[in-house]
């Protein structure tokens, strides 16, 4: 009897769990492994209020007498101490011939995994909505810009299948977001295996944020696509292309983000209006709340964009 009742007294601290029992008076005539958290260590011969705060002996009480008229277990919640020292409990009363049995459970910890599961399932959902109302506008922005089913088609799938890359990117860093050098070797990799060869990146490598990083790589998926059908990036005698980053200090002002995108070696052509240079002029840069310039110059595109720092962090 003894070796089994200290194995089960064992038992009760490693895993945390307190065991009470009380008479039919509400006396206490058993306590084991009380939590630190408890306002007396020693409660053996007490009632509730004089073992607990007035609230909580209340509560302890009612269940008690509603777990033996009732014949049925009662299970009530509660917390314990200060600021960080602050534990949440439950205690499931069980009655039995004596009286009843009251098992004392931390669940400090279950509640804020509850709390954290919650919250992400918020941000998820937020999130989701994001990326959802984002695909609803490339499509409706490719169809208004396509010339039939199979140019919308193509179009479409290559731009969703950037919003997906970078998403991937993002999921992958528990949602803070992406580098930039990674962003742009994800994208450019899709464009072709041997874009990236005639590709330098130079610069800062800022960590962006979520929404930074969805809309900066459409507009380098956009920026490659361009290039390899017309530009730096084509078969044949390729160009190269130039990105560089940095972080502007201005007088006064915060530091921004500068990305430049500037092709080099490559015919001049002449600029027709797109859903590629909609979403380079005016999606992405009111997306992240930026500026940006698109202009066709001697030897190919250039584009600049100005990032906010509340987008991104170096």
């Amino acid at each position: 009897m003894q070796i089994r009742l200290r194995a089960l007294s064992t038992g009760l601290h490693a895993g945390g769990i307190c065991v009470l029992h009380q008479d039919h008076q509400h006396r206490f005539d058993l306590a084991e492994n009380l939590p630190p958290s408890w306002p007396r260590r020693n409660v053996l011969g007490l009632r509730e209020a004089d073992a607990l705060p007035e609230a909580i002996a209340a509560d302890f009480a009612a269940a008690h007498d509603r777990c033996r008229r009732e014949a049925s277990a009662q299970t009530i919640a509660f917390e314990l101490g200060e600021g960080p020292r602050r534990r949440h409990f439950e205690i499931r009363i069980l009655p039995d011939e004596a009286g009843v049995t009251a098992i004392v459970t931390d669940t400090t910890e279950d509640r804020a995994r509850d709390l954290a599961v919650a919250s992400l399932l918020r941000e998820v959902s937020h999130r989701s909505k994001n990326l959802l109302a984002i695909v609803q506008s490339v499509a409706m922005q490719t169809a208004h810009h396509s010339i039939g089913t199979q140019d919308f088609l193509d179009k479409f799938r290559g731009r969703l299948h950037a919003l997906s890359s970078t998403q991937d990117l993002v999921t992958e860093s528990n949602w803070r977001g992406t580098y930039l050098q990674s962003l742009i070797a994800s994208q450019l990799a899709r464009v072709g295996p041997s874009v990236l060869s005639n590709v330098r990146v130079t610069g800062e490598n800022p960590l962006l944020g979520p929404n930074a990083s969805l809309h900066i790589g459409l507009a380098i998926h956009e920026l490659g696509a361009n290039a390899a059908l017309h530009g730096a990036l084509g078969d044949g005698d390729p160009g190269r292309v130039q990105i560089d980053a940095r972080v502007a200090n201005l007088p006064g002002g915060p530091a921004d983000l500068i990305i430049e995108w500037q092709e080099t070696g490559t015919a001049v052509t002449t600029r027709q209006p797109h859903f590629g240079t909609l979403v380079l002029e005016r999606i992405v840069p009111l997306s992240v709340g930026g500026t940006a310039d698109l202009s066709i110059e001697p030897g190919g595109v250039r584009y600049q964009l100005v990032v906010p720092p509340d987008q991104f962090e170096v």
